[in-house]
């Protein structure tokens, strides 16, 4: 509805303010009128509320992960879920069996076995991530159960959009899947920082087509007022613009600040003024001084890490001519004031070798370029010493053969480890890639070879800075994936790297300045290939903190399920029959001089025994602790049920 039409449906309500009596509520229809319709532009408004795109990521993936893992209390599928079914006439396949005394229900299409279960945990238990990206993944999964506990929000967002499509790759149907994963890949184009507008009608297109197949295999409890707002957030970035502008983790974040602020509990408002107004004057100050050099003060971390600085270790190394030579020829290359002097040479030897062709003339440029460069500055520079820069002159006398060499090292808003420290740590920072030119020949008679940019994959192995004399420079020596068999993009849109086909041993060095950071993680498929996920800037000067936000990551659409989705069979898992168990009880006990009912409905998965007896004690602290028994010896299930005269049960 619009804001006009709202407005002609509250206009003449009477909204009293307080909190009313429950029988004077209004039963139906609108019951109170926005004080914001007071303001003159409110009706007119296309959006009056944003919708919280952070919290819905949150409801939707624990609606998703309860139901896969079955978490109780989570899980949208249950006795009364499968009686839905019944009553609405359709999958009467999943509907609950009685076996005896106990209700089984058969395995949905999105049921997991207790062996599904453990490969998805154990795969997020060994999930090892950069340093600012997310919180330790590993310390969020319990193998016991299996299951997720003790989640933040971000942790939510970071497990749906990244982990969960990459977890699932090994288990479920593949039409069940691919669902699961094309609402994970929306989540992600729709938090980017960077949307096309173009794609965006094309995108509520195809979230509308994957909730309905996702309607083919989940229960229609599954289906709550967060998932239907799903629906809406493509509008909504329409109009507003990216997610990222509108959602809550700033609030949340600037929120805590402000309860930090709070030392005299009894006056936290004007706890928040006095220590608002401090800060806010010295980040004025701070501004108006931020081009001032301060004596005695150190730089900022943000400027530090940006432009390099090391962090652990600090020894000093001999290195080889061999590798001495080839970081020097790649800095050579790569420094804006050399790059004349590479093509001069060049044409130096194509006039002295005529009939050569442009690969012998790449090579041979390479072998000799260092000592021609040297003597070439330095005969300019003895003649005429103004034509000739003091950084050329240091680069063209050349580096120290003693290096100093690091364990980890910030630059460009990243924190890299050498592969050697990541081993040792809870994070994994040794990824990296890079972004190169190379010469591609067709074959070795080729006189034609063409130029194209690469993106390169490998692990840091070497973290060096080289002494230029008046200046430094940090270097990274990597492990280098071989680009023609051991990286491959998978119709999924999955990038996969095999880590053990090493190439370019002999071009293993590349500027820090260049470097990018990525991470690894297991594919479930296959045990020899990883997945390759790109790490987002902790620190960036312009946009601040970016930790929550996909940098430049483009919407992208997959259509990999066939038209005929469903079939007979589509909704029924036939490679497994561990189904559940599901009780339905109700327990009278005598508390006081009242009596208390409680109903009580449990799934459990389906290894847990027929036989077993539930049985119910009431504690001292007020609890009934009710615990299913295996041929009455020991406790395979208990839950605590909160007890309350007044307000009823609280499982």
């Amino acid at each position: 509805m619009t804001g006009d039409q709202i407005f002609e449906k509250v206009k003449d309500l009477d909204t009293q303010f307080g909190k009313p009596f429950a029988h004077t509520l209004v039963k139906s229809g609108w019951k109170k009128r926005s004080v914001f319709i007071e303001l003159p532009y409110w009706k007119s408004l296309y959006v009056r509320h944003f919708l919280d795109v952070m919290h819905i990521e949150k409801n939707v993936f624990e609606s998703v992960i309860g139901t896969l893992l079955n978490i109780q209390g989570k899980s949208k599928d249950g006795l009364k879920a499968r009686k839905d079914l019944i009553a609405m006439g359709i999958r009467t396949e999943l509907g609950p069996l009685k076996k005896g005394k106990r209700t089984y229900l058969p395995p949905a299409a999105y049921t997991l076995s207790r062996k599904e279960k453990k490969t998805l945990c154990k795969f997020l238990s060994e999930v090892k991530v950069p340093e600012g990206y997310s919180s330790d993944i590993r310390r969020l999964v319990s193998m016991k159960d299996p299951k997720l506990k003790s989640l933040k929000t971000h942790d939510y967002h970071v497990i749906m959009e990244h982990f969960l499509p990459i977890g699932i790759r090994s288990i479920l149907p593949e039409k069940v899947r691919s669902s699961i994963t094309k609402l994970c890949s929306f989540f992600k184009s729709i938090c980017s920082k960077v949307i096309n507008p173009a794609i965006l009608p094309m995108l509520q297109k195809e979230i509308v087509i994957t909730l309905c197949e996702l309607e083919m295999f989940f229960p229609p409890s599954f289906f709550d007022i967060m998932v239907h707002l799903v629906v809406h957030l493509v509008k909504e970035t329409q109009l507003c613009g990216p997610a990222y502008m509108r959602w809550m983790y700033p609030v949340e974040r600037y929120m805590k600040i402000l309860k930090g602020y709070v030392k005299n509990r009894s006056r936290p408002e004007g706890c928040m003024v006095e220590r608002y107004i401090v800060e806010e004057a010295i980040e004025f100050c701070t501004e108006h001084l931020s081009n001032v050099q301060s004596i005695g003060l150190p730089k900022s971390q943000l400027v530090e890490k940006k432009e390099g600085k090391n962090l652990i270790g600090n020894k000093i190394v001999a290195v080889s001519r061999v590798e001495r030579d080839q970081v020097h020829l790649y800095v050579l290359h790569n420094e804006n004031e050399v790059e004349p002097y590479v093509e001069i040479h060049k044409d130096v030897l194509r006039g002295l070798n005529p009939n050569r062709n442009e690969n012998w003339i790449v090579r041979e440029h390479n072998r000799c370029f260092i000592p021609w460069f040297k003597d070439h500055i330095y005969s300019k520079y003895y003649s005429d010493p103004a034509s000739i820069t003091e950084r050329l002159r240091c680069l063209a006398y050349g580096l120290s053969f003693h290096v100093f060499s690091y364990s980890a090292y910030a630059i460009n808003g990243y924190t890299f480890y050498t592969k050697e420290q990541d081993d040792k740590s809870t994070m994994q920072n040794s990824g990296v890639t890079v972004v190169a030119e190379a010469m591609h020949i067709s074959s070795v008679k080729d006189l034609n070879p063409k130029f194209a940019n690469l993106s390169y994959f490998g692990v840091i192995e070497r973290i060096w800075v080289f002494d230029y004399e008046k200046f430094q420079i940090p270097i990274f020596g990597c492990k280098w994936v071989e680009n023609n068999n051991g990286i491959r993009m998978e119709k999924s849109g999955f990038l996969q790297v095999d880590l053990n086909r090493v190439g370019y041993k002999d071009e293993s060095f590349i500027l820090a300045s260049q470097a990018r950071q990525v991470f690894y993680v297991n594919d479930p498929k296959s045990t020899k290939w990883f997945i390759v996920l790109f790490s987002n800037k902790v620190i960036d000067e312009n946009t601040g903190d970016q930790g929550d936000i996909d940098v430049e990551i483009e919407s992208f659409t997959r259509n990999d399920q066939d038209e005929n989705i469903i079939s007979n069979d589509s909704y029924i898992r036939n490679d497994h029959n561990e189904g559940k168990m599901a009780i339905m009880k109700s327990i009278i006990r005598a508390r006081g001089k009242g009596y208390l009912k409680v109903s009580i409905d449990i799934c459990l998965d389906g290894d847990v025994p027929l036989s077993s007896s539930l049985i119910c004690v009431d504690d001292d602290a007020g609890y009934l602790k009710v615990s299913l028994y295996d041929n009455g010896t020991c406790p395979s299930k208990q839950i605590s049920i909160l007890s309350s005269k007044d307000k009823g049960p609280k499982i």
